[in-house]
């Protein structure tokens, strides 16, 4: 399993010691016949010209789908002192089949990075799922393949933009590369590392006024069982300004779902709000909370705690799987350096009966 955004695993070999885990069915429906074929049953032979029965066919049942072994990584180059920069996703299929139906990458801006135009990569379509140029809101586009052959790679590179407001400790975003959701043909033997963080790097600091509030966030670490019940999740919002200035106006919790994880609709909390939301488990969706005002009034140590329900969905590799959220004010509460209001949160997915 690969570290959410420090170690980098090298592309050139599947991941040992994993479970494998397919994100599509292995078999279509072929009838009766062809799911005895495909269990290795056989079919008896007609008898022989002698009256004998023959033996069982020796001929094995033809194979329903082809088993491949997506993965991406990325390759991040600086920013100028515009503010401009480029990043290439290598995506990739280890094999040991051709994927022949569709394949995507999904890409999930960090926050303060827009991407002012698609990509455009031969053979791929690029496509926005969510746009929103806003600093604390991620954006998603989508670039689509007729497939990817076993051992090949395909690389996408992506212009991005930096805010000149962006925090001198970089925010991070994601890329997912996986099969389609209505691709039956393909099935991905192990989705260890079929996502990788998107991390920047800055040649110039940023040297920002200071505001009047300091707002961050801490979660909850509790494991979610793989195709199990939705677990509620306690986050914690602080103002490190504490009593000096509470926070007067709503402050905004913003975040997109980790890898196969989703916030079902019973138990989300009050003033919870959808901004984009994808039914696909390999395609995150991206919520906003408005936590009330009065962040701060105990003090700095005394946060506002909220509960949101998180669900592992069935098919989700195991391990740690992780995705970006910010906490930052609106209105007259302003914070200088966003530094410390965005992290990546994380749980850790466990089979049944492990806690």
């Amino acid at each position: 399993m690969k570290d959410d955004q420090h170690g980098e695993a090298s592309p050139a070999s599947p991941r040992s010691g994993t479970a494998s885990v397919p994100r599509r069915s292995l078999l279509k429906a072929a009838g009766v016949g062809g799911t005895v074929a495909a269990l290795g049953l056989g079919a008896t032979a007609p008898a022989t010209a002698a009256g004998r029965p023959g033996r069982p066919a020796a001929a094995s049942a033809p194979r329903t789908t082809n088993t491949v072994d997506l993965y991406c990584s990325v390759k991040m180059g600086q920013f100028d002192a515009s503010g401009n920069g480029t990043m290439t996703v290598t995506c990739g299929n280890f094999g040991p089949d051709n994927a022949t139906g569709p394949v995507s990458l999904k890409f999930i801006t960090p926050f303060f990075i827009n991407v002012p135009t698609l990509p455009s990569t031969p053979g791929g379509t690029a496509t926005w799922l969510y746009q929103n140029t806003a600093v604390d809101a991620p954006s998603m586009f989508k670039v689509s393949f007729a497939g990817i052959a076993a051992g090949a790679s395909i690389d996408v590179v992506v212009p991005l933009a930096l805010d000149p407001q962006a925090p001198n400790i970089p925010s991070s975003g994601r890329v997912i590369f996986t099969t389609d959701a209505g691709n039956t043909t393909d099935t991905d033997s192990d989705l260890t590392h079929n996502e990788w963080p998107v991390l920047s790097v800055r040649s110039t600091k940023n040297n920002p006024a200071p505001g009047n509030v300091n707002l961050y966030y801490t979660h909850q670490g509790s494991p979610l069982v793989i195709g199990g019940h939705a677990a509620p999740i306690a986050f914690h919002f602080y103002n490190g300004a504490g009593t000096s200035h509470p926070t007067q106006n709503f402050s905004h919790f913003t975040f997109s779902t980790p890898f196969y994880t989703r916030v079902p609709a019973a138990g989300r909390p009050a003033g919870f709000s959808v901004l984009y939301e994808n039914d696909d488990p390999a395609i995150p969706s991206i919520y906003r909370l408005a936590v009330p005002p009065g962040v701060g009034l105990f003090g700095p140590e005394a946060p506002a705690v909220v509960y949101i329900p998180f669900q592992a969905q069935a098919g989700s590799p195991f391990g740690h799987i992780g995705g970006p959220g910010i906490f930052v004010p609106t209105g007259s509460d302003t914070q200088g350096d966003f530094s410390n209001s965005h992290h990546w949160m994380g749980f850790v997915m466990v089979s049944n009966g492990a806690i």
